[in-house]
């Protein structure tokens, strides 16, 4: 099962949201990017899930997502005219499009709402 159909994009995002023949290839790559991020599709599939997919379609389209990696800077040292400048960032780590905070903050909504409606016990260690 799919987290979002050609179908359900047309009705979010508009029937004009891409060209006809680049639709199929948009949907197949939201798809593969919130199974690896919210794993299998849950049946029937929440509207927060399939509004998630619509922001990873908008990402691709605005060529922040899936547009390739850069190199992980570690350290960049610039001085001139006295003005120093200095950047390191942390090893492994990678930036987030707005359009990926949106659509993983929206798959955490329903996760959390599913545990939270899940039955058990929750005990507290004092």
């Amino acid at each position: 099962m799919s987290f979002i159909t050609i179908e359900d994009a047309n009705e979010i995002l508009g029937n004009d949201f891409a060209p006809d023949g680049d639709k199929a290839r948009l949907i197949l790559l939201a798809n593969t990017w919130m199974k690896k991020h919210a794993g299998v599709a849950p049946d029937p599939i929440p509207d927060e899930l399939k509004i998630a997919s619509c922001e990873i379609v908008k990402g691709i389209l605005a060529k922040a997502i899936y547009n390739g990696k850069t190199q992980t800077l570690k350290r960049e040292k610039v001085k001139a005219d006295g003005v120093e400048s200095e950047e390191e960032y942390q090893e492994g780590s990678e930036s987030l499009s707005s359009f990926e905070q949106i659509a993983l903050d929206l798959i955490a909504s329903v996760v959390d709402d599913s545990k939270a409606s899940s039955f058990g016990i929750f005990l507290t260690r004092v």
